[in-house]
């Protein structure tokens, strides 16, 4: 007998809004182009078109084994109510499989592990290794020199051996994408 095993990513989701879905998936594309993205419920025409277009591999109703759950991660900086205005802290290294949106910044002070991912519509700072997927649409990104994950600023995704430093800041200037270094004593606003 002839077998394979793989570890594969796999994003799953319920789709509420078919425009909404598109428009996140192609915000992340960069992230989920190597995922198999598992479908509960309905697939509207319209998606599996567009998953066919992209060459996006997905699946449907299936019963996907689940990992053990998770305490929740995240400790709240901001007192608050409205979310956009919450920096969200991650407490404790990401595994494989966890997946972090959110509508604000995000400081990770713990491990990404590879097959975990954070989007983020605010800034990103990771202090601790990143072998995850992060993506970003703030400010800037602030991560350390990782050639095992994937970056994604501004729909752009980021070449890791541009991350030389051990600590490195990436942001728009004059329209164009600039990487440098940075201490930690800059980030005392944190």
């Amino acid at each position: 007998m002839k077998s394979n095993q793989y570890s594969i990513k796999v994003f799953e989701t319920v789709i509420e809004d078919e425009e909404k879905f598109i428009t996140f998936i192609d915000a992340n594309y960069e992230l989920f182009k190597h995922h198999l993205i598992s479908i509960q419920g309905d697939i509207p025409q319209k998606i599996i078109e567009y998953f066919d277009k992209k060459s996006l591999k997905y699946i449907n109703n299936f019963d996907l084994p689940k990992a053990k759950k998770i305490k929740d991660n995240f400790v709240v900086l901001s007192s608050q109510e409205d979310e956009e205005d919450v920096c969200r802290v991650v407490s404790e290294p990401l595994r494989s499989g966890q997946f972090i949106e959110h509508n604000g910044d995000v400081l990770i002070t713990e491990r990404v592990n590879s097959g975990a991912k954070i989007v983020a519509s605010g800034n990103i700072i990771a202090l601790n290794v990143v072998n995850g997927d992060i993506s970003a649409t703030g400010d800037f990104i602030v991560i350390g020199n990782t050639q095992k994950s994937n970056i994604i600023f501004h729909g752009v995704k980021i070449d890791n051996t541009l991350l030389e430093n051990q600590l490195n800041k990436i942001e728009f200037i004059d329209d164009g994408i600039i990487i440098k270094a940075v201490s930690k004593k800059e980030l005392t606003w944190v």
